[in-house]
């Protein structure tokens, strides 16, 4: 049967038709798995190989990975390299494309022991560039028919491979963007990163300070330095991590920010960075859910053995100043104002229990149950101040 090669099938027209096409597909994503599927699809119909893989080095300890490959049934060697690897390895060392009419006649690669073993005839390889630095490679083979390529058929798929790397890179970077971003807003809350992100434009790396109106809530639970004691290091940083997974997923859930821990101790605001008119009524039921995941915790807890915890909690509502402090080096969202000394204040009062200044008083909504508690003296006036506390009924779920 006579094999006409690509270049004799496909004119310069359809060719720029053709890779305009694959730019196009390229460009509508992100997705690492979906651009190398892409340019498999369109590699395997458009060189007619019977079978296909894009290998790419590991940017960390630059070994070479099949991360793509077509015309293999089997799926277990889906992941496997089974073209020739001296053509390869010869391809993204020297940047430089192979083409093959026949590798068992070939004399660089007729001894090579891939060739031998699997009758290799027709290979076509070319490397994935890109800012200068080969990143991985593109290789189509037939073990079973020669001359199905041509040199000229090397010039095409390298186009192909030109336009892929872009968009591999491209994934690539975005790929580690969102995992650098995952990364940051496990270390800063995601509305504080949400804030800068939207109005950071090019130039503002850090929030100057602004007032805002917000409910602070601080969690402490009671008696944790003598609880810390009887733990050893790595229960109990297990024990903490249990309790504010279930802490913190709560507070997100009402859409507060957590500001900061303090040990076994976390301060909340519900207001800042983003405004919020109605932060006191989040605040207090956040506080009431917070009591009842407590409580189930507390039952986990009991059943495991383990005694339970107590965990007082104190809110106060007014003007706080919100914006980063710090240096160029290193730098912290932080809050400053008379409630956040106040609702820590309250956190510490015990027996531990919810309780909230006048002012988150003055906010509580509809269907709230509030009982007066002694007068307290809080920062900055200058008598014994009313409190109040929430009262809750736990119902065993």
């Amino acid at each position: 049967m006579l094999v006409v090669p690509l270049t004799q099938q496909v004119d310069l027209g359809t060719r720029d038709h053709l890779l305009y096409e694959l730019a196009r597909d390229l460009s509508s994503t992100l997705d690492l798995d979906v651009v190398l599927e892409k340019v498999m699809d369109r590699v395997i119909t458009l060189m007619q190989a019977s079978r296909g893989f894009i290998v790419l080095i590991d940017p960390i300890d630059s070994s070479l990975s099949v991360q793509m490959s077509s015309g293999e049934a089997d799926p277990e060697k889906t992941r496997q390299f089974l073209g020739s690897r001296t053509v390869i390895e010869h391809v993204v060392t020297t940047g430089q494309a192979v083409v093959s009419t026949d590798a068992s006649l070939d004399d660089r690669f007729k001894g090579q022991q891939s060739v031998i073993l699997q009758n290799l005839r027709s290979i076509i390889a070319v490397p994935l560039v890109t800012k200068g630095k080969v990143i991985g490679a593109v290789y189509v083979d037939n073990p079973f028919r020669a001359s199905i390529f041509e040199e000229k058929d090397k010039e095409f798929l390298q186009a192909i491979a030109d336009l892929a790397a872009i968009a591999i890179d491209n994934a690539r970077q975005y790929e580690r963007s969102e995992f650098l971003r995952q990364l940051f807003e496990a270390h800063v809350n995601k509305q504080v990163t949400d804030y800068v992100l939207t109005r950071s434009g090019r130039t503002l790396r850090f929030l100057p300070g602004e007032r805002r109106e917000v409910t602070m809530l601080n969690s402490d639970i009671a008696g944790f330095s003598a609880l810390s004691q009887s733990m050893e290091a790595e229960e109990l940083v297990l024990f903490l991590n249990d309790y504010f997974q279930r802490m913190i997923r709560v507070v997100l859930d009402h859409g507060g920010n957590i500001d900061k821990f303090q040990g076994d101790g976390m301060l909340v605001v519900f207001g800042a960075p983003n405004p919020m008119h109605d932060h006191a009524e989040r605040a207090l039921n956040a506080a009431l859910a917070m009591v009842r995941e407590v409580d189930r915790f507390n039952r986990e807890l009991i059943e495991s053995g383990r005694p339970a915890i107590a965990v007082g909690m104190g809110l106060d509502t007014g003007e706080v100043v919100a914006g980063h402090v710090g240096s160029g080096e290193r730098m912290e969202f932080t809050l400053i104002g008379v409630p956040v000394n106040n609702s820590a204040y309250l956190s510490k009062v015990r027996p531990a229990r919810v309780l909230m200044s006048e002012t988150t008083r003055e906010r509580v909504p509809h269907g709230f149950h509030v009982a007066t508690y002694e007068p307290m003296q809080l920062k900055g006036a200058k008598g014994p101040q009313p409190i109040y506390e929430l009262a809750i009924s736990l119902i065993a779920d």
